[in-house]
């Protein structure tokens, strides 16, 4: 599936972990695959939010090439071991603190330079110490998508964990609907489909 023909990413995880995870996907019966190039990965880090267009310019140099095809081979090959972990997590308390994946995240945390900063709060207090991992190469990337995966892991109720009841979707979400109720990645792509054909049978 080339870059023209492809639709945008799907961001329907309510987690950047889980885009992550969608960022190869097969909501219906194409698979698509929007970290095939160093570019894709850099201009996919900025759709999600875990890099802005300014840190990720210098790594679009022709001299970064080399570099950035190999931070995307590390980054594709992470997101596999991530979603073999989410497979086997999903749906259920998590209850195993001796996972691989823990290791792995915590390795590629402590491979880069990171720094604290007081920002502008957003939890009801003035200001939040934020950890931040700066960009100086890109074998950097991927501690942004680790961290992401840290907080899922950290932060999330695994018990709404979920991978969409489309047929054949394959894209995950965290159910933060108020009753815990959401059955597809969005209704654009599963919910009506899914609507019609129950229409259909009746």
């Amino acid at each position: 599936m080339s870059r023209d023909t492809r639709p945008a990413p799907f961001f329907v995880g309510e987690s950047p972990a889980l885009d992550f995870l969608n960022s190869v996907a097969k909501p219906r019966s194409t698979l698509f695959e929007w970290l095939e190039t160093g570019e894709d990965v850099l201009d996919w880090m900025v759709a999600a939010g875990l890099a802005t267009e300014t840190e990720v310019t210098p790594f679009r140099a022709p001299t970064a090439a080399t570099e950035l095809e190999r931070a995307r081979q590390d980054i594709v090959n992470f997101r596999e071991e991530f979603r073999a972990f989410i497979e086997g997590a999903s749906g259920v308390a998590l209850t195993d603190d001796h996972h691989p994946i823990i290791a792995r995240i915590n390795g590629i945390l402590a491979s880069g330079p990171h720094y604290l900063l007081i920002m502008s709060g957003g939890t009801g207090q003035p200001y939040d110490l934020v950890n931040r991992h700066h960009l100086w190469t890109p074998a950097d990337l991927i501690i942004r998508i680790a961290a992401a995966a840290a907080r899922l892991i950290t932060e999330a109720d695994f018990r709404y964990v979920r991978n969409c009841e489309g047929p054949s979707c394959t894209l995950y979400f965290l159910d933060v609907s108020k009753n815990h109720k959401r059955r597809w990645c969005s209704m654009e792509v599963c919910g009506n489909r899914a609507k019609a054909a129950a229409f259909r049978s009746k």
